[in-house]
């Protein structure tokens, strides 16, 4: 579907920036409500939970580098204000705290 598509090319393009719903519908001319129905139709997730994947994984490529960047710039980096809620959903979608990841690369 064409309007996946743009979402998800929106997703990788500006994953660090704010980004909702509301955002992506006027963006789209669409209900945030269609964008919803029809994202998780065809990719079987939800925006919002493709977004963060996006976010997660971007995260570890970063904590996996000797770049220097603190947790909470890693964070911040990725779209999150808060490296706490960073931390704590980064751990659950793999198993290991970001700490851990910056420590053993």
């Amino acid at each position: 579907n064409e309007i996946v598509t743009k979402i998800i090319d929106y997703f990788e393009e500006h994953y660090s920036e704010k980004i909702s719903l509301d955002i992506i519908s006027e963006n789209m001319y669409v209900s945030p409500f269609y964008i919803s129905k029809i994202f998780k139709t065809v990719t079987g997730d939800t925006p919002i939970r493709h977004l963060i994947n996006i976010r997660l994984d971007r995260a570890r490529e970063l904590l996996g580098e000797d770049n220097g960047m603190s947790i909470g710039e890693v964070a911040s980096s990725v779209g999150y204000d808060d490296a706490y809620h960073f931390s704590k959903l980064f751990k659950k979608r793999f198993g290991v705290s970001p700490s851990r990841v910056k420590e053993i690369s």
